[in-house]
């Protein structure tokens, strides 16, 4: 056995590392007889043995667990969705690859990795296995990326400044398609960061859902399902991972009580979209109106965010230039967690003369920018504002 593992280590090291293969050409024979076939970069006997008792994989020191069990399956078609585990978009489109590929393909020969990268604060090693429990199909293996390791590997090619983040990559069966230096090339992709990314490739909310479903039936899978997953259908699955991340949270504080409290409004549940609570966000954002270059009636965003105090929110961002128009504050009701600055700010944002939108979850105040052109009212802001599920008056207005 230690004579087979130690061929298969020499075939990966031959493959990743092209200049040693011109000198070992005569052991480049030897490891092809070991491997099984020319082609063959890795075989395991049993999953790596990093892995622990909850099912994560750690990738905080190497990615070749990753790039070894990628390129094992390239007989089979490949998924991979990379999120952060307390971004409830990227937990939304964790849901999103659940439905769309796990449920409504249980029979389709796939396999799914799922790395939970570290982007925000909040994310960690244990923000990771709390929402792991969404996924429980044998073919799906869970990694957590702590420094970004695989971010930065997967968006060579794809991103003009890496890590790659809340993006969904799938790959055909080709066993020629090998990770060696980079993840090869994916067959689809699409992604939920706005004009961060290729705007013609995002699929943000419900359109990633169906972007999943569709593009496992164009790798030649039939689906248990006639139609993508409904929006009812990831509502209710959104509520469901909204309380099995609340258990898991009180478990834990349970067992630790080192612990803050771990306080839960629920109004994200009860609007049928998914809020991290404590867990995720920034308690001071800056969220800025963009247009998506080439797509004329397409708006996107940007935000800039940080949970430091002593930050002002008019020099969170030194990239913003100065704001020319007039600057509506709002007092604020009802924001009960560091998710609640980005839903409030992205609540308004789309709206016509809404430039930039500026947030303080512990002031309780909301500083919305208007363009100078622009004629809206306070009190459409409001409206917007209370739809969202809080509450706003003008300040100075009673």
């Amino acid at each position: 056995m230690m004579i087979w593992a130690g061929l298969r280590r020499l075939c990966l090291l031959i493959h990743r590392l092209p200049g040693v293969r011109v000198g070992l050409m005569a052991i480049w024979f030897t490891a092809t007889l070991g491997c099984g076939s020319s082609t063959r970069v890795a075989t395991l006997s049993d999953e790596p043995a990093i892995r622990d008792d909850g099912g994560m994989i750690s990738l905080d020191n190497s990615l070749e667990p990753l790039i070894e069990r990628f390129n094992t399956d390239r007989d089979r078609p490949r998924v991979v969705a990379i999120v952060s585990a307390t971004c409830g978009a990227c937990v939304a489109g964790a849901i999103a690859v659940n439905e769309s590929v796990v449920r409504a393909y249980p029979s389709a020969e796939v396999s799914i990795f799922v790395v939970w990268i570290d982007i925000l604060p909040s994310d960690d090693y244990a923000a990771a296995q709390r929402v792991a429990g969404i996924f429980d199909d044998p073919r799906v293996r869970q990694f957590h990326d702590p420094n970004r390791l695989a971010g930065d590997a997967f968006a060579k090619g794809l991103l003009e400044e890496p890590p790659a983040w809340d993006m969904y990559l799938l790959y055909a069966a080709t066993p020629q398609q090998l990770w060696v230096d980079y993840p090869p090339k994916p067959t689809d992709w699409m992604h939920q960061l706005g004009s961060a990314a290729d705007p013609a490739r995002e699929r943000g909310g419900h359109p990633l859902v169906v972007g999943l479903y569709d593009a496992m039936s164009d790798l030649g899978f039939e689906p248990a399902i006639e139609s993508p997953p409904s929006k009812q259908k990831i509502a209710s699955a959104k509520r469901a991972t909204n309380a099995m991340v609340s258990a898991a949270r009180s478990v834990a504080a349970a067992n630790d009580p080192s612990l803050p409290a771990l306080a839960q409004c629920g109004e994200c549940a009860k609007a049928g979209s998914l809020g991290q609570c404590t867990l995720a966000g920034y308690r001071k954002i800056v969220a800025t109106r963009q247009q998506i270059p080439g797509f004329p009636g397409a708006v996107g965003f940007g935000i800039s965010g940080t949970n430091n105090p002593a930050v002002s929110l008019l020099d969170l961002d030194p990239r913003l230039g100065p704001i020319s128009g007039e600057v509506i504050v709002l007092d604020i009701e009802g924001m009960r967690c560091p998710d609640c600055p980005t839903k409030l700010a992205l609540s308004v944002l789309y709206l016509p003369g809404v430039e930039r939108v500026m947030v303080d979850f512990d002031a309780s105040e909301a500083r919305v920018a208007i363009d100078p052109a622009s004629s809206v009212k306070p009190k459409v802001l409001i409206a917007a504002i209370e739809q969202s599920g809080f509450s706003a008056t003008r300040r100075g207005e009673k």
